[in-house]
């Protein structure tokens, strides 16, 4: 199984798929997706059979990944006569001291095996990348595929859990922070755009000031940051903060944060 985390987390966010899903992958695909949605043994056999799974889906085309994402939509929902079957139990059982035991009943009847498949990654070391940037493929197809959405619901729901604020590190971020998370202040940065390393360095200066958040299995991905000026007064335009050229302003002399 080692093997195989080493294998997904390698993938994670890297090359794109290449192989179609033939007819015997998708037989695979399916077993694999029944017994991650079965649950059965431990802890370990989970991870496990999570982590074949997010490799095979790595392994696939678009194509193939549309399929795969149509499969988990439409084959794991919650079962009609179960829920009816238990609708009609809590109806009967309203008002009565059984009431709430028919309602737990029916919540866990309207509970879909989806959800299993997917806190199943939560687990993985990359689980919680792999599920976004799933997702990120999900909305791309959920374009022409209407029938994806419910897929999309129960997904971020999950994911608006697991990345609470409650959940989330905040962190400071300076010019000795490690190069590949620098790299992605420069990518991920939208407002203003941060044209090379000299434009980056000037504002995490001395008279500067970067957080971060992050989420426990996301280490290397900042999700939320603000950049801080230190500065003596208001600024009159924000090219004057920007410019790599304005002498650096000694914190002690600041009186003003401008974020």
């Amino acid at each position: 199984m080692e093997g195989i985390l080493r294998r997904v987390k390698s993938l994670v966010g890297g090359k794109p798929g290449r192989q179609p899903m033939t007819p015997k992958l998708l037989a695979q695909l399916r077993k694999q997706l029944q017994e991650c949605a079965a649950g059965t043994g431990g802890e370990v056999a989970a991870r496990g059979r999570a982590a074949k799974l997010g490799e095979t889906y790595l392994g696939l085309d678009d194509a193939g990944r549309h399929e795969f994402l149509r499969r988990i939509a439409l084959d794991f929902g919650p079962e009609p006569a179960k829920v009816d079957a238990a609708h009609r139990a809590y109806q009967a059982a309203a008002g009565t001291p059984g009431q709430w035991d028919a309602e737990a009943d029916l919540r866990a009847a309207l509970r879909s095996s989806r959800i299993r498949i997917l806190t199943q990654f939560n687990a993985l070391p990359q689980g919680v990348k792999f599920l976004v940037d799933l997702r990120a493929d999900l909305l791309r197809f959920l374009d022409k595929d209407e029938e994806l959405a419910v897929l999309d619901r129960e997904l971020e729901s999950r994911l608006t859990a697991w990345f609470d604020v409650g959940f989330l590190e905040l962190q400071r971020i300076t010019w000795n922070s490690p190069a590949s998370l620098l790299e992605k202040l420069i990518q991920y940065e939208a407002v203003h755009e941060i044209r090379s390393w000299s434009d980056l360095r000037n504002r995490l200066g001395s008279d500067r000031r970067l957080y971060a958040f992050f989420h426990p299995r996301m280490p290397a991905e900042p999700l939320i940051f603000v950049e801080v000026a230190l500065t003596k007064e208001l600024s009159g335009n924000i090219q004057a903060l920007l410019d790599e050229h304005a002498p650096v302003l000694e914190t002690e002399r600041a009186d003003t944060a401008i974020f």
